[in-house]
């Protein structure tokens, strides 16, 4: 079933874009109609191996995902979309590609309504993963009657066993009057499911509104302050705004609550084990370290008394701005002396930082680490000394965002046909010939065929694939061209017989 692009169409998705910024550049292609950022990067040192996954939204001058290098080149854009949380995953053994796809919810409110995708290699949908019924309610200023499915976009991680771990939101009646609120009030209640990719059985399922007696109204306050807040369903309170799931290898789970500040263990029964407070430190002491509306909390080398956790500390929200910059933290959590203490912070002092929302840190080979900002169109690459030595940026700071960016090895072998278009040079007296193939990452070699009758084309040009497009010119007087991509231990990809245009 092909949902990519049938999901934003089917709820009206189109509708809830911002106009498209145009102050940052783009690339543009003869072959192509994809439009990826042009990335502005910086290096001073060694880079982990792999490319950039990321990501567009907010004013972007397209909304997808994308895969680039380093080198600023295009690997392979996905369907216009709200597509987040775009990364490589293991799913069977094999590498496979996740995001979501859906309805974005903007701020104050900063969820979704849709679909997890998952690709294989050959970007082909393989499986999509979704809630139908469980008796939702969407924010009341959205129409929900056409929506095929409820995940919110906030997680989309593939656990060893073959599930997936995803969250949701549902707008629902709660009492607030012990926090100031109305009695009849309304919220956005957050929820976490472990569901089986391939089936979307429900495996799991946790909902905040269930254990508001461990995890009570009265201790977001501080953070997130009822105020006007939970009156109708077109503004409920938002106070626990779950934003990652991770799962311990007993089967329990880690929960981050973003307004709570907080990080929860939720056991396999659904009740809370412990809670871990950034500025309090809830059933913890804090050994130097503090933190505030985190994203992106993981677990590391778990061993008998504890484990290494990493957050990404955005210290700002729409509550709270402009105080703290934002780091990557990790954390050594000891369980037996319910104490954390602080491994290495991660940020770049030449370039401080004050993420408002999103974002997220990826532990790499070597000691590593990828940092997306979120809110702020940068992604950093920190060595294992906590130096910089890679930024990437791809928009004006608080104009464009990504959800979360990583960074990760990938082999694309797309089943589409290469593209190609070519015109005539009359100034040089040839012909021009534009070559690409959208996530191709093995092709080494294009073989250009011409000829006057498109049925009877030969052999006129070979030219090393250099980036996402590859030009050439070649003989004059051409009518009709195709192309193939060659590559070691790959199918070579043969495009289509294009008619050669008059001029370029």
């Amino acid at each position: 079933m092909r949902i990519a692009s049938a999901f934003t169409a089917l709820c009206g998705l189109q509708g809830t874009f911002a106009a498209a910024s145009t102050a940052w550049p783009w690339q543009t292609y003869k072959s192509s109609p994809h439009e990826p950022p042009s990335l502005k990067i910086s290096k001073s040192g060694p880079t982990s191996p792999g490319y950039l996954f990321f990501d567009q939204s907010w004013d972007a001058h397209q909304y997808s995902v994308f895969i680039m290098s380093d080198s600023n080149e295009l690997v392979w854009q996905g369907p216009y979309g709200d597509l987040k949380g775009f990364r490589v995953q293991e799913l069977d053994g094999k590498p496979v590609l996740t995001y979501f796809n859906g309805l974005g919810v903007p701020e104050p409110f900063g969820w979704g309504y849709g679909i997890v995708q998952v690709l294989d290699q050959n970007y082909k949908s393989i499986y999509n993963v979704s809630v139908i019924n469980d008796n939702y309610k969407a924010l009341g200023s959205i129409n929900s009657t056409s929506f095929v499915s409820w995940i919110d976009m906030h997680e989309n991680t593939i656990t060893s066993d073959g599930t997936m771990l995803v969250t949701g939101y549902n707008v629902t009646k709660c009492d607030l009057s012990s926090v100031g609120g109305p009695e009849n009030g309304w919220i956005a209640d957050s929820l976490f499911y472990e569901i089986d990719v391939k089936t979307n059985d429900i495996l799991f399922r946790w909902s905040a509104k269930d254990h508001l007696d461990q995890i009570p109204l009265e201790d977001v306050q501080p953070f997130y302050p009822v105020e006007d807040w939970g009156h109708n369903s077109s503004t409920p309170y938002g106070y626990f705004h779950i934003n990652s799931v991770e799962k311990f290898n007993d089967g329990s789970f880690l929960i981050s609550s973003r307004y709570y500040c907080s990080l929860f263990k939720i056991s396999k029964d659904g009740s809370v084990d412990w809670t871990l407070q950034g500025q309090t430190g809830g059933d913890f002491d804090l050994k130097g370290v503090q933190w505030a509306y985190q994203h992106d909390a993981r677990i590391h080398k778990e061993h008998e008394d504890g484990f290494v956790l990493s957050i990404f500390d955005n210290a700002n929200s729409d509550v709270v701005n402009g105080t703290h910059h934002t780091e990557g933290m990790f954390m050594n959590v000891n369980l037996a002396k319910n104490e954390v203490s602080s491994l290495r912070a991660l940020h770049d002092p030449s370039d401080e930082i004050y993420a408002l929302s999103q974002g997220n840190t990826q532990l790499l080979p070597g000691g590593h680490a990828m940092m997306g900002y979120g809110s702020n169109p940068k992604i950093k690459e920190y060595n294992a000394n906590g130096t910089c030595v890679m930024t990437a940026q791809f928009g004006e700071d608080g104009v464009i965002a990504s959800y979360r960016a990583y960074r990760s090895p990938w082999v694309g072998i797309p089943t589409t046909a290469p593209d190609v278009f070519s015109c005539v040079d009359k100034s040089q007296n040839k012909t021009n010939v534009f070559m690409s193939w959208n996530g191709a990452t093995e092709h080494k070699q294009w073989k250009i065929f011409g000829g006057t009758n498109h049925t009877d084309l030969s052999p006129v040009s070979v030219a090393r694939s250099t980036g996402f497009e590859t030009s050439v010119s070649v003989q004059a007087g051409l009518k009709y061209v195709r192309v193939e991509a060659h590559g070691r231990g790959i199918e070579k990809g043969v495009s289509k017989v294009a008619a050669v245009k008059h001029a370029c």
